[in-house]
């Protein structure tokens, strides 16, 4: 995952022996880890080893996509694969939805705190299902734009059940689905429609949506801003960085290494717009978490998945690859002094990597470190990959000739700037 000069074609050199091999490996070690943890379930009042297991085999499948065989996004036969898979998982996982299912009620005692006056994430009346299904009450554990689109859909119906739950997270992996399409516009439909469904369908049941669709916007414009680098499209980025902050924590390591990637050891001013575009994210994100107290959110979003011990009495654990080895020794309290670092130690890589690598790598893990299996994000993870591989392949000049749609005339491609 080494890069050239900056301003090198963007195309990943050959996989060799030695350090190149250290991702693939650290995937293959996580996964047999895994394996170990769920023969022998060594980790007190852990649950359902076997999601440790798919994290890290997807992980390792879209890392041998992106970084050994990305051809495949352009063969008929793996979007063929992809296509009937996602259609697969949206049946079984729109028929096996349960109508009481946790985060239902998580929501619904949210709104019921609101509409109270309350604060969501201060009020300590906030459902929770405990590891022997008894309800535990404490605050909201998402951040507020997590919240948003779901009480908005919640006062348009009058009511709130699985079905309005899922159809909102049709409506936002819809529109993010929408985005990707709108992303590449000068790519054949037929490359892009078969990965429609695995995007739509992938974990339904769980509510990463609004992830996808602040990624999807996101990855929208750095192309753009790729294509025209202007200070509006800076601006946007960190804008919708911002915003991404504000729902799951996937967004934070991806703009970390997004910004950190543009660092110069010999131009310092580097710095100063990192600071600049980073400081708008920041701010923004402060602007969506006033309402509820910046400390308020922080305390029972960050702080509530980083310490085990208090995430354990409120919800069920579910080993994954670091915290599961830090429960197995029985020293859960070095867990998020670890996490972090490692953490931080993908970030600081990224000015060594293409922009999309960086952004992967520290995805990658921040998956693995993460205290449960959040494979939710498995398809917003290939999101990611085949976006860097499709603008990979376009800046190196190695598209396929049969990908691209037919150039417009000249006149209707100035009437559409």
């Amino acid at each position: 995952m080494n890069r050239g000069p900056r301003h090198s074609a963007l195309r990943e050199p050959p996989i060799r022996f030695g350090k190149n091999c250290l991702v693939p490996a650290a995937l293959v070690l996580c996964f047999l880890f895994s394996l170990l943890m769920a023969v022998l379930k060594p980790v007190p009042h852990g649950n359902q080893y076997q999601l440790m297991i798919s994290l890290t085999f997807y992980l390792l499948l879209v890392w041998l996509l992106y970084r050994v065989k990305p051809e495949w996004v352009f063969q008929k036969g793996f979007l063929a694969a992809v296509l009937l898979v996602g259609v697969a998982l949206g049946v079984v996982g729109l028929l096996t939805i349960h109508p009481d299912v946790e985060i239902v009620r998580h929501y619904d005692s949210a709104f019921v705190a609101m509409h109270q006056g309350q604060n969501p994430y201060a009020c300590g009346t906030i459902f929770h299902q405990g590891e022997s299904l008894q309800a535990v009450y404490g605050n909201f554990n998402y951040p507020p734009m997590e919240l948003y689109p779901y009480y908005l859909a919640r006062l348009i119906t009058g009511r709130w059940n699985v079905g309005i739950m899922t159809i909102v997270f049709l409506l936002l992996r819809g529109l993010a689905c929408w985005v990707f399409i709108r992303t590449f516009p000068e790519i054949k439909r037929r490359y892009l429609w078969p990965l429609i469904p695995f995007f739509l369908f992938d974990a339904i049941h769980i509510n990463s949506a609004m992830t996808f669709l602040a990624l999807a916007l996101i990855l929208w414009a750095i192309r753009k801003g790729m294509d025209r680098p202007r200070t509006k499209y800076r601006v946007l980025i960190a804008v919708l960085f911002g915003i991404g902050l504000m729902t799951k924590f996937l967004i934070a390591p991806i703009m970390a290494a997004y910004y950190w990637n543009k660092f110069e050891a010999k131009r310092l001013r580097s710095l100063i717009d990192i600071a600049v575009d980073s400081g708008i994210a920041v701010a923004t994100a402060v602007l969506i978490m006033a309402p509820y107290g910046v400390v308020a959110v922080f305390k029972s979003t960050i702080l509530f998945n980083l310490i085990l011990t208090s995430r354990d009495t409120m919800t069920t654990f579910f080993p994954n690859v670091i915290s599961g080895f830090f429960g197995w020794i029985g020293a859960s309290g070095l867990y998020p002094v670890i996490a972090l670092a490692l953490l931080v130690l993908s970030v600081l890589a990224a000015p060594k990597l293409r922009p999309f690598s960086a952004m992967l790598a520290a995805a990658f893990t921040f998956l693995l470190v993460a205290p449960i299996p959040r494979s939710q994000f498995i398809p917003i993870v290939l999101y990611l990959a085949v976006a860097g591989i499709y603008v990979n392949a376009e800046k190196s000049g190695t598209l396929p000739p049969d990908v691209l749609r037919p150039s417009p005339p000249a006149e209707a491609h100035l009437a559409h700037l």
